[in-house]
């Protein structure tokens, strides 16, 4: 089986439609995502009624929870509580009930989606350095966590002997995963990549094969980019994604 797994979409309408749309023609069976279906972009309504009406199975980033409830609103950059601020007022009751809704994790049986910690009480820290990698490894439960948050796509492996080794997607799009491995993977963005390259990004996991393969494409940045202007959201948010930082 062939599942996709996305990842911080960012109210980003035009990227979440062309990602759709490939993985449509690729085979496959089913599709999660790893949070922040809204936040910083202009079409947050939009986007989550996609996810709805292709039955996403998705878990809750900080900019969702961000949305849905107030207590964490104020722990983010003037450019991201602008846009969060900017979601509570144009999104449906409907669509603010299903992101409060969203769980953190999603387990199955080969792996877990989570947004960015299996640190059950910073589920939205950033997984940056090697002590954060081997700390979230000794809470998964399953041999795989995807997962987003950072927007840079990143694979992590620690083999049956706890050596770590850290693969870097930019130098290989496919990789053959070896089921005596643990691994933390990191699909990137869909909506905002910040890795320097402008295209979005969504992962493949092939459970026969047992491989992930990363799939960047382009999007209409364009129109994006004209309807944060029109929306009156921040410039600098239309801006970062033609540089892809």
């Amino acid at each position: 089986m062939k599942i996709a797994i996305i990842s911080d979409i960012h109210s980003n309408l035009e990227a979440l439609q062309t990602a759709l749309k490939i993985i449509e023609k690729s085979g496959v069976e089913k599709i999660y995502s790893c949070g922040d279906i809204v936040g910083y972009g202009p079409d947050p309504e939009s986007c989550a009624l996609e996810i709805i009406k292709k039955g996403i199975n998705s878990v809750k980033g900080n900019h969702d929870a961000g949305v849905s409830g107030d207590s964490i609103i104020f722990n983010f950059n003037s450019y991201a509580r602008e846009a969060i601020l900017y979601t509570k007022r144009v999104i449906s009751y409907g669509v603010e009930q299903f992101l409060k809704s969203l769980p953190y994790n999603i387990i199955e049986e080969q792996f877990t989606i989570f947004h960015g910690s299996l640190i059950p009480k910073e589920p939205f820290e950033y997984i940056l350095t090697e002590d954060l990698v081997m700390e979230n490894f000794s809470y998964l439960t399953t041999p795989i966590g995807f997962y987003g948050h950072t927007h840079v796509p990143c694979l992590c492996e620690l083999d049956k002997n706890n050596n770590l080794k850290i693969i870097d997607f930019k130098q290989k799009k496919k990789v053959f995963l070896e089921r005596s491995s643990k691994y933390l993977i990191n699909v990137g963005s869909v909506g905002q990549p910040r890795d320097g390259d402008p295209k979005g990004s969504f992962l493949i996991f092939d459970d026969n094969e047992y491989s992930v393969t990363l799939n960047r494409f382009n999007y209409d940045i364009e129109t994006v980019y004209k309807k944060i202007i029109e929306k009156k959201l921040p410039t600098f948010l239309g801006e970062r994604l033609f540089s892809g930082f």
